[in-house]
Order: C-alpha cells, then sequence, then structure tokens
C-alpha cells in the first residue's frame, strides 16, 4: 500500500509527462499527492506501434494503485490486455500505459457529476499527445472513465476509444464528441450500468449510453462475464475483443448478436448484427 502525501494545491495541477522510475515501476506521471494520480507504461510505449491507454473509473489513486489484494487494480488489467495482445499478434510492437491520471470520485454521489472528468480530460488530451505520433492511440475508459474519454476525443490524438461499461460519455450524441475515430462499446449481461441515470443537465449527469441505438458506436461481444468490473477479465472474449480493437484487426473483432424483430408468422426470422 502505498501512502501519499497531503495535498498542496486546491486546483488540480496539470501533470508533468516524462519517463522515470518510481514505486519500482516504469512511470509517465505522478503527482504524489492525496489526488493520488498515477501513470505508469507498461511495455515500451516510446516504440510502440499500437498503444492502449487505460483509463479507470471510481475510486482508484496512487494510495490503492498498488494494492494486490484489489483483483480489479488498473494495473493488473493492463497487464492482462498486455498479455493477451501478444497472443492475438505476437511480434507486434505494444504497449498499455495505465492512466489514473485525474482525480477519481469517490463513490455515486461524486459520480454523477461530470467536474471530475472535464478537469481530468485536459490531461487525457495532453497524454495522448506526449506518446509518439508514429503509434495508433486507443482510448479504453472503464465505467466513470468512459466519461473522461468522451470529454477528451474531441482534442485528443485518438485513433479508436473504447467504452467498456459506460454511465455516458459527457454528450448527448456521437457527434457532440467530436470524434472521427472508430468508437467501440460493450456492456456485460449482467453490468448494473444499465440503470444508471441517463440525464445530462450542467454538470449532472453523463447523456444517453453509448449501447443506444443510433449512437454511433460499433458494440461488441464481452462473452459471459459478470458484473462491472470483469470486462478485462483473462481469456474472455472481452478482453480479446479489446486487443483485436488496439491492434486494429477489426474484422476479428466479434459483434453482438442478437434476435431480429418478431415478424408475422410466414415471414423471414433472421438475425441483426449490431455494429
Amino acid at each position: 500500500m502505498v501512502t501519499a502525501g497531503p495535498s498542496t494545491n486546491s486546483v488540480t495541477t496539470p501533470l508533468r509527462y516524462g519517463r522515470a522510475l518510481g514505486y519500482g515501476v516504469r512511470l509517465l506521471a505522478c503527482d504524489g499527492t492525496e489526488d493520488g494520480r498515477i501513470v505508469e507504461e507498461l511495455g515500451d510505449a516510446a516504440t510502440a506501434d499500437h498503444i492502449a491507454v487505460l483509463v479507470p473509473g471510481n475510486d482508484n489513486y496512487l494510495g490503492n494503485y498498488f494494492n494486490q489484494k484489489r483483483a480489479t487494480r488498473p494495473r493488473a488489467n493492463a497487464q492482462t490486455l498486455l498479455e493477451t495482445m501478444g497472443e492475438v499478434a505476437p511480434g507486434e510492437r505494444v504497449a498499455v500505459v495505465v492512466w489514473v491520471g485525474y482525480r477519481t470520485p469517490r463513490g455515486f454521489g461524486e459520480a454523477v457529476s461530470r467536474r471530475p472528468a472535464l478537469e481530468g480530460a485536459r490531461d487525457l488530451v495532453r497524454l495522448t499527445r506526449f506518446l509518439p505520433s508514429s503509434a495508433r492511440v486507443t482510448l479504453v475508459g472503464h465505467s466513470y472513465g468512459t466519461v473522461v474519454c468522451g470529454l477528451a476525443l474531441g482534442q485528443g490524438r485518438v485513433s479508436d476509444c473504447v467504452a467498456l461499461g459506460s454511465p455516458g460519455m459527457g454528450a448527448r450524441s456521437r457527434q457532440e464528441l467530436g470524434f472521427s475515430g472508430n468508437l467501440w462499446a460493450a456492456l456485460g449481461p449482467s453490468d448494473w450500468i444499465r440503470f444508471f441515470p441517463r440525464g445530462h443537465v450542467g454538470e449532472i449527469g453523463h447523456g444517453p449510453s453509448p449501447m443506444r441505438r443510433g449512437y454511433g458506436a460499433r458494440v461488441f461481444e464481452t462473452g459471459d462475464i459478470s458484473g462491472h468490473c470483469s470486462y478485462y477479465r483473462q481469456g474472455s472474449e472481452s478482453v480479446r475483443n479489446i486487443a483485436r480493437i488496439v491492434l486494429g484487426r477489426y474484422e476479428e473483432v466479434t459483434p453482438v448478436v442478437v434476435p431480429a424483430p418478431r415478424r408475422p408468422l410466414g415471414e423471414y426470422t433472421g438475425e441483426v448484427v449490431v455494429s
């Protein structure tokens, strides 16, 4: 367990990106304060052709970042994704950046506000421009992290964005995101986030789910993962699909297949692929 020092600023200061060693890992940024922001590099982003930037949701910060008792901690998810990318495309130059680069909301009460995401999105944009311009950068947001991603897309240097278990992306429509790249979304079969309120008033609420028909996201299969925090489960169709997207292997991504609407007896009924 890491104990961060007290914050010296009431306003979150911009992160300073650069490569350094700290806490026994390779860091791109770390503020060491109670705000607990940390950005870790797995693999070599400086030489990678494909970079995934993982943006987690609530209750992640420097103080619990290295806690090995948290099975769904972001750095464990990143390691699983990195290994899966290596399995999908052996020999490819890949890296994963774990971006806990904003003050994540603490609990549901703070999670309904877009303020933490608005403040964090600026630093996320700066990270995408710090990473090598020769690499394909994919933002992979989970839960509240998808809000941060959504607000950064309009100015970030991003090829793909993956929204996992999203409460909304901080915009009323795909057009509001201002993003011309590929937008992907997934929702596990038992993820409770589907019941999250979808309002959008001032800085409260995050807008419609990117899973909604007509939003413009390509929806992919997660397999039999359970709950809200299993999208990176080792061996799952979910993490394999995330790896395929990061690697640009779009034709290998398995789409969600849903039953076609009922038709009068005697008419053809088949399946509809949501993409």
